[in-house]
């Protein structure tokens, strides 16, 4: 969970200082709406080199992902020029955390009781939520005294090597061999529970992503996408939509966001708490 904040919080310090960012490198509105929209694509379609996480490591993949983008935090961006080469920079943040974003919860699932999946889910979403209230804190706090908005980048890229440290000799992950247990326990139960209802089991998984294109798990897909339209907005423009509509200088706008983020953070547990309270995955 610590890991997966700090994630975010790289990927989001750019909104914190977006009003002071956007002049410094002459870039238009435009051109960095077309930037979020590039790296998170790329960060969505490398989520699928995410599954090479069993062969390699999720620890492994969490822990030296983490260090690359730490490193590219702290030693690149602040000392980048051009716009150009702060989207690549940027886009290749997007590259390593669409990887990493996929292990991390499967970490956290392996650990996480299945009663208490939704408890679990709810911890783990505090990466962005949490993650984008400490680069509206931290902006916050220093925004005034620190004028350069490079210091951003500086500071958060410390603060992920300091994580980094910490995943090193903390982080662990189950043993190919307990998990391969514990998921053939889940699927003979599965195989059990399906037989049961009639299901021919042996058909049912012959085309794994065929079976994947159900009206029921497209049409959620669909619809939490859509819903995070208001989430990507938030992290993107809510600083830059404080200072121009508003008036307020950068360090306010971020004041403003930390109660935002904050409801935000604290509503992930509590949905998640009732959810496994109650048994009920719809909220």
């Amino acid at each position: 969970v610590l890991t997966t904040i700090i994630l975010y919080y790289l990927y989001y310090v750019e909104g914190a200082v977006t009003p002071l960012m956007l002049p410094y490198y002459h870039m238009s509105f435009l051109y960095f709406l077309y930037l979020l929209v590039v790296s998170n694509a790329i960060g969505a379609f490398t989520a699928f080199i995410g599954g090479l996480s069993d062969k390699i490591g999720r620890a492994n993949l969490t822990i030296y992902g983490t260090l690359t983008v730490g490193l590219i935090q702290l030693a690149a961006i602040p000392h980048i020029h051009t716009k150009f080469a702060f989207a690549v920079a940027y886009c290749v943040i997007g590259f390593v955390e669409g990887i990493i974003l996929v292990s991390t919860p499967a970490l956290i699932r392996d650990f996480s009781p299945q009663m208490g999946r939704a408890s679990a889910m709810g911890f783990w979403a505090l990466g962005p939520t949490v993650g984008s209230l400490l680069a509206s804190v931290v902006a916050t706090r220093t925004l005034n005294h620190l004028q350069p908005w490079q210091d951003q980048f500086v500071i958060s890229g410390f603060v992920c090597l300091g994580v980094v440290l910490v995943a090193f000799f903390g982080l662990r992950e189950l043993s190919p061999q307990l998990r391969d247990q514990l998921m053939v326990s889940e699927n003979e139960r599965a195989l059990v529970e399906a037989r049961a209802r009639g299901i021919d089991v042996e058909k049912a998984t012959s085309h794994p992503l065929r079976s994947m294109l159900r009206l029921d798990l497209l049409s959620s897909s669909f619809a939490i996408s859509v819903f995070l339209l208001i989430y990507y907005a938030s992290v993107s423009v809510l600083t830059l939509y404080g200072v121009v509509i508003f008036n307020r200088t950068t360090a306010d706008a971020n004041g403003i966001n930390t109660w935002y983020w904050g409801f935000d953070a604290a509503f992930l547990i509590l949905v998640g708490a009732l959810s496994d309270r109650f048994r009920v995955r719809k909220p």
